[in-house]
């Protein structure tokens, strides 16, 4: 079987195998969102990025419920897989897909008849209300095609199949800045072209996807009996999924705070310097630092994607050795990886960051210059991140959902939390400096907290794996010697 390859061939070759083509589809991914954000730049202005950058809390909030599904179950169809128990691997897959039917409704209801609101406590302004209310009516309505590419994807990944996952995020990322250009730039519309751009694209790509599963060329199979609720086996699903969960859903209620904040320090600096509507400059400043830096997030996500059905299936095969060293080549990858995008980001900031604006405008030139300094402030502990991330995906994918929580809360709760609240005030009152400057320096400072604590879970984490081996080693040795 394909499977057993990932508990037999050399870590590195399977590190590059699994991960590349998840790392290429997450690019792909972050791509058309960052091609999504310089059609709206440049054609709506400042009042499209605001749209879209305003909406972001509660697709944080959809991805969490969708993430919970398909992490979870990608987990757990991972360890099966390492079992030799197809069976029970195939169950999984059906009772994923009834969540995401479940979860798709849910969340279109609420989208559509809690959106003002929600909006509103997203720090939304008037002159940006009608355009958000737009985009997010649309968009809410192609969330279950968005997470069943993304769980689907996954189930192919688990069982040995990562090129197929990137050809279909490659065909929504394609397809996503086809109907971009074809909706802003050749209709002129407003912000529901884009919207619209969006929701097609996942719609054909959850097509391809789901042809792809039934058509008979995978290891797994759907089966119609496994498409029910199995209260015992969504309780598993949502428990191994629960870190991410957490994670999206504490990023949710962060990004909320965070764009109130920014509106707050926002309109103070740009009352200080005479600007119009800084509230609002600063809001989408983020947006864009935002949306840039998720494409390096976005990359580390994707290493740990390649990385979880390796650990996950050396775990169920009880090779332990394997696992640590899954681990290690993984933060090595991942720090060299960082490393250059900063020096990237530092070396070049304009030239990157200017495509989202129209120079011409003068709202979005400051945009601009506030968005230079935030994202150098934003990477400058990218590489100790980039280490927790990896922390954070192997404890999910082992099942040590607790410790992921753990870490989860202490980057956003108790670090990040009362510094996007205390460093405002700090730099204001005290560095007599602009509070939006504290804003952008709660990141780095969140990151290297967290970082401390991480080093000292993996140092935990790799002495437990040798001892686990060691056992291992010492049962096997004792089961051969009792059959000679």
């Amino acid at each position: 079987m394909k499977t057993r390859q990932l508990g037999e061939r050399s870590i590195l070759a399977l590190l590059a195998e699994f991960s590349i083509p998840a790392i290429a589809a997450t690019l792909l991914t972050a791509s058309h969102g960052i091609i999504n954000r310089i059609f709206v730049g440049q054609t709506l202005g400042l009042d499209g990025i605001n749209a879209v950058t305003i909406t972001m809390p509660l697709f944080t909030l959809m991805l969490a419920f969708g993430m919970t599904v398909g992490i979870g179950s990608n987990v757990l169809l991972s360890i099966r897989l390492g079992e030799r128990n197809n069976d029970e691997a195939e169950r999984i897959i059906g009772q994923s897909i009834v969540l995401f039917i479940i979860m798709g409704v849910v969340i279109m209801l609420i989208g559509h008849f809690a959106r003002e609101f929600l909006l509103r406590l997203f720090g939304a302004s008037s002159s940006v209300m009608p355009y958000a209310k737009e985009y997010l009516s649309v968009m809410v309505c192609g969330f279950f095609f968005h997470e069943m590419s993304f769980g689907v994807n996954g189930f192919l990944r688990g069982e040995g199949k990562p090129r197929i996952a990137m050809i279909t995020i490659l065909i929504a990322a394609l397809l996503n800045i086809f109907f971009d250009w074809l909706f802003l730039v050749q209709f002129r519309t407003e912000i529901w072209g884009a919207a619209y751009a969006t929701l097609l694209a996942q719609f054909f790509s959850t097509c391809w996807v789901v042809f792809h599963y039934i058509s008979g060329n995978t290891v797994l199979k759907w089966r119609l009996k496994y498409f029910r609720v199995d209260f015992s086996l969504a309780k598993e699903v949502f428990m191994l999924g629960l870190p991410p969960f957490i994670m999206q859903a504490v990023a949710c209620v962060l990004q909320a705070l965070q764009m109130n904040q920014l509106m707050f320090y926002g309109e103070r600096f740009g009352q200080m310097r005479g600007i119009v509507k800084g509230g609002e400059i600063a809001v989408s400043a983020f947006g864009i630092v935002f949306i840039v830096s998720m494409f390096v997030y976005l990359t580390i996500i994707g290493l740990n994607q390649g990385v979880q059905p390796i650990v996950g299936y050396n775990i169920g095969a009880g090779k332990f050795k394997r696992v640590a060293r899954t681990l290690k080549l993984a933060i090595i990858c991942v720090t060299i990886f960082t490393l250059i995008c900063v020096l990237v980001f530092f070396v070049c900031p304009n030239i990157i960051l200017s495509p989202f604006v129209n120079k011409k405008v003068a709202e979005d030139v400051e945009m601009l210059n506030i968005a230079i300094r935030a994202i150098k402030i934003f990477v400058s502990m990218l590489p100790l991140a980039g280490v927790v991330i990896v922390m954070t995906g192997y404890f999910q994918s082992n099942g040590q959902s607790k410790t992921a929580i753990m870490l989860t809360l202490i980057r956003q709760v108790v670090l990040f939390l009362p510094l996007v609240i205390i460093l405002p005030i700090f730099f204001e009152q005290i560095l007599s400096g602009d509070g939006l400057d504290g804003i952008w320096y709660a990141v780095p400072v969140c990151d290297f907290g967290t970082f401390i604590f991480a080093i000292y879970l993996l140092k935990r984490e790799l002495k437990r794996l040798k001892s686990l081996h060691q056992i291992s080693e010492y049962n096997n040795h004792k089961f051969e010697t009792v059959r000679e």
